[in-house]
């Protein structure tokens, strides 16, 4: 064997896992293929968080099976928290898997490919763009009633601080595409350090990565509202790296349907916790995620919902459609909502959404800010650049199109912002 493809499901939480798998492959010797057809090796990370993510496993493995039975491929690993969840219906499904490797045991991969052990496991960044994705903690104590994760991927368990500096200092020392940006994940960024230090230690964590000079931007996703202290606000205006970009998923606004969740803290709390943040930190920027029709939700609290989304200027937003997760308590409630309902109440959210994203853009026509410039365009416009505005996290929130001379992309530059269409702006670049 001398080439891998890694497929990589599932959101940033498992990108962070796979470029750890990645680093023991090319240890390996083996080399970096842009496509399964071209690779001797495929390696796939799963997800397994919600039946949606098992039926695109399910396709995925499919086409692959297919590849190998072709000859295309010469060996099929799998991994991730299929391990944990759907092992044995998808090992009876699919004897072309080589291996099935355990969720974050990297020891088994280096065994199964005749590597000897490094204890340790550096990441081979996988992604495009100059950001870099720092998991804080794995697995989550919260046991929200919905949220099949305890169970799949086990209690928070917060990495020690100073291997968090260290590893951020290595991603930072990268040569190829030298990040600009560190984005903090977890299941529950705003708890870290609570099951090591007996205390939330994010801030003293964030203090830390502040000193680092590679970066110029710090992002902090996933703070979960029941611990978000607003006593931390200073820090938003004390550290200049730390971007105002506050992502906070309430899952819904009623409190009894927040007590069925397991969640603490109801309607008021909320409304004066993102009253606070905006009050304190004027430059903010609201995230959030919505679940809609969650087991003894009724229309009523389906509008009161929608009031609570229209007088809370979020600039992002993202609704799910409840998904019953076999194990989890959620699935055994009473007042289980049709997935038709579900999905009628999610569309009127997001149709309330995105006429009001929008026109909370357009403020910043005629307004100059900065923009991590990531690629040339690809279109005939050869002097046209896509990038992103502080405000839009990778992946997930809208893009920034810039008209510029010889840009450079992994260089922030000043841009004046010309138009806004759906979440995405436009502009053009003050200097080269």
């Amino acid at each position: 064997m001398t080439s891998f493809y890694l497929e990589s499901l599932g959101c940033a939480k498992n990108l962070v896992d796979s470029e750890a798998f990645a680093a023991i492959l090319l240890r390996a010797g083996l080399e970096a293929s842009e496509t399964p057809e071209e690779a001797d090796l495929v390696l796939v990370n799963t997800c397994s968080f919600l039946v949606d993510s098992l039926r695109e496993l399910d396709e995925v493995l499919a086409e692959l099976a297919f590849l190998k039975q072709d000859g295309c491929i010469e060996k099929l690993v799998v991994t991730g928290c299929v391990m944990n969840r759907g092992l044995e219906e998808f090992r009876g499904l699919y004897p072309e898997v080589d291996a099935w490797i355990g969720l974050k045991d990297f020891a088994a991969l280096e065994r199964w490919l005749g590597l000897e052990s490094i204890g340790k496991y550096p990441r081979q960044p996988i992604q495009s763009g100059f950001h870099r994705y720092l998991r804080i903690s794995d697995g989550c104590s919260n046991n929200c009633s919905y949220c099949a994760i305890p169970s799949i991927r086990g209690k928070m368990c917060s990495v020690p601080l100073e291997d968090l500096v260290r590893e951020a200092e290595e991603l930072a020392r990268i040569e190829d595409s030298p990040p600009l940006e560190l984005v903090l994940i977890a299941q529950d960024t705003a708890n870290y350090g609570m099951d090591l230090y007996g205390r939330q230690a994010l801030p003293e964590l964030l203090e830390r990565l502040q000193a680092i000079p590679q970066y110029q931007w710090i992002r902090v996703m996933y703070m979960h509202p029941d611990h978000f202290d607003p006593a931390w606000l200073p820090l938003w205006k004390r550290l200049p790296k730390l971007l105002p970009y506050f992502e906070i998923p309430v899952q819904h606004s009623e409190d009894h349907i927040l007590r069925a969740m397991n969640r603490r803290r109801g309607r008021a709390d909320l409304e004066y916790l993102f009253g606070s943040i905006l009050e304190r930190v004027p430059d903010a920027v609201l995230r959030t995620t919505l679940i809609s029709g969650f087991p003894g939700e009724t229309r009523t609290d389906a509008l009161a919902l929608k009031s609570f989304v229209a007088h809370i200027p979020f600039l992002h937003l993202g609704v799910f459609n409840y998904s019953p997760e076999e194990g989890t308590p959620a699935a055994k409630l009473t007042g289980q909502v049709p997935p038709t309902t579900a999905e009628r109440r999610r569309e009127k959210l997001l149709s309330l959404q995105n006429s009001r994203a929008t026109k909370m853009l357009e403020k910043y026509v005629g307004q100059t800010v900065s923009v991590l410039v990531e690629e040339e365009s690809g279109g005939e416009d050869e002097d046209l650049y896509s990038g992103r505005v502080w405000f839009q996290a990778p992946e997930v929130d809208g893009l920034t199109f810039v008209h510029g001379k010889d840009l450079v992309p992994g260089r922030i530059y000043q841009v004046e912002i010309t138009d806004v269409i759906d979440v995405d702006l436009f502009g053009e670049a003050l200097q080269a």
